[in-house]
């Protein structure tokens, strides 16, 4: 009687759960060659990687983490902690920081608060007590008990959408120089009077620099910015519609407008249609972040684009460069671009 096979149903070998040694036979490789497989696929030809992951996926092989773990006192897995992760350009950083780390066979666990708990030190525990061998924050501004337990137990860590910081390394780009980048393109159109949509900057480190590289730009310029002219709001669609109303309402003469983000404009461009307020012939908008739908809208939205994907992988870069013990990799501002479309133009009159 023919022995059976691991992949055949009904067989001996199938009442089990495969091996890494049945992967390495199916796969014509040895188990070491799997082992890396599965944990350094950057170690491996395409070729060898597919073949191996073929096998693993045929016989429905999940190796054991545990032992692994155990075994090289390294549990391939990073933690991250992003406040207020919807409605945000944070997935797309997310995003690049997974798959920046998964080419390194290493496994993001995502802790998504909403931001009123965005500094409670029981997040980073949490991740702590599941062994995540390094550690991403959102911005430099984080309690003295998280740098405090991170040095604790040993933890690389970097600090996202962060401009520097005494505690660790960051990965950011210069806000001010961004929104001076918008202000000047609103100047050289004829732009004297203007109006903020600001994210709300209670707690929030990100929309406190926007507003004040803002600011800045806006007094270096000469023009004029009405306290009336600055509401602060919430991200979002909704909001930004808001926040335009509302400035409107104000009557502060303003012939243009720079929104803290994309969502904020779209709903800002959707306000000013509704109130029969032609853009940019009457009123001129322009945001930062660049997002997919930001070319789409009507009309296309003039935005400071940001190194939004840039920032989430040179960060898993600079951990994988930690966890193997390399030097980290220069780690200058990374660069903000404008991107003028047909939302702003002329000042009127």
């Amino acid at each position: 009687m023919p022995p059976s096979s691991p992949d055949v149903p009904g067989s001996t070998e199938a009442s089990r759960s495969a091996s890494l040694a049945d992967v390495a036979a199916l796969a014509g490789v040895s188990a070491g060659t799997v082992s890396r497989a599965l944990s350094r696929p950057d170690m491996l030809s395409e070729a060898t990687r597919t073949r191996v992951l073929a096998a693993a996926e045929r016989l429905g092989y999940v190796a054991n983490g545990a032992a692994r773990a155990l075994a090289m006192r390294r549990s391939f897995t990073v933690g991250a902690i992003v406040p207020r992760f919807g409605r945000s350009s944070f997935p797309t950083m997310v995003q690049a920081l997974e798959a920046t780390l998964a080419a390194a066979g290493y496994t993001l666990l995502l802790s998504a608060p909403e931001r009123a708990r965005g500094h409670d030190p029981a997040l980073l525990r949490a991740l702590l007590e599941r062994g995540v061998d390094a550690v991403a924050l959102l911005g430099a501004d984080q309690p003295p008990a998280v740098f405090a337990a991170l040095a604790a137990h040993r933890r690389p860590f970097v600090l996202l959408w962060a401009e520097h910081s005494a505690q660790g390394p960051c990965v950011g780009f210069d806000e001010a120089d961004a929104g001076a980048q918008l202000v000047a393109h609103l100047a050289s159109l004829g732009h004297r009077r203007i109006g903020i949509l600001s994210g709300s900057t209670v707690d929030n480190e990100r929309a406190q620099r926007r507003l004040r590289g803002l600011t800045a730009a806006v007094a270096r310029h000469g023009l004029q910015l009405h306290p009336e002219a600055v509401v602060e709001t919430e991200t979002g669609f909704a909001p930004g519609f808001a926040a335009m109303q509302t400035l409107l309402a104000r009557r502060t003469p303003v012939t243009a407008v720079v929104c803290a983000n994309d969502y904020l404009a779209a709903g800002a461009l959707s306000a000013l249609d509704q109130a029969g307020i032609a853009v940019p012939a009457q009123m001129s908008v322009a945001s930062f972040n660049d997002n997919d739908f930001a070319a789409f809208l009507h009309p296309p939205l003039t935005t400071v684009r940001l190194p939004i994907q840039e920032i989430g992988e040179q960060a898993g870069r600079l951990l994988l460069a930690s966890l193997r013990g390399d030097a980290p990799p220069a780690n200058p501002l990374l660069p903000a671009t404008l991107v003028v479309r047909a939302s702003t133009g002329p000042a009127p009159g």
